[in-house]
């Protein structure tokens, strides 16, 4: 019994390793995006937020949100069924808009934990900023199929 103890600490002990070393790699590729950002002189952020369809307040305060500030979107409309990439493509602002509001949702850790438990649940559609959004997007698609 003692071998499988083991065996399972040092597999828990790994899991637990490789999550911590995969946040401080994410921790470093965002602080190394943010120091770019930052050197860059405020023409230089008009243009890119220009290009991005942002404002330069809304690219500096999604900036400041992290890389996957956005996960939750992208998790959500897999739940529903809904191809985020086509969807950037077809209507690059409605997508930017639906990111822009999941990255400065304050439900965000309700919205995790009811992707993980229970996706199907109706629920999200309380709290969801872009619920309204995603359930035209969804309706379109049934009509289209």
């Amino acid at each position: 019994m003692p071998a499988s103890n083991s065996v399972k600490t040092d597999s828990d002990f790994n899991s637990v390793f490789e999550t911590f070393r995969g946040w401080l790699h994410n921790r470093k590729l965002f602080r190394q995006c943010r120091q770019r950002l930052d050197a860059c002189d405020k023409n230089e952020i008009a243009r890119i937020a220009r290009d991005v369809g942002l404002s330069s307040h809304d690219l500096r305060e999604m900036a400041a949100l992290g890389p996957d500030a956005a996960k939750q979107l992208l998790d959500r409309m897999d739940a529903l069924h809904l191809d985020a990439d086509a969807l950037a493509k077809s209507e690059p602002s409605t997508m930017r808009d639906l990111q822009r509001l999941c990255s400065s949702c304050v439900s965000k850790k309700r919205c995790q934990r009811d992707l993980l438990l229970v996706p199907d649940d109706p629920m999200w559609r309380h709290y969801c900023p872009n619920a309204d959004t995603l359930d035209a997007l969804q309706s379109e698609a049934a009509n289209a199929r």
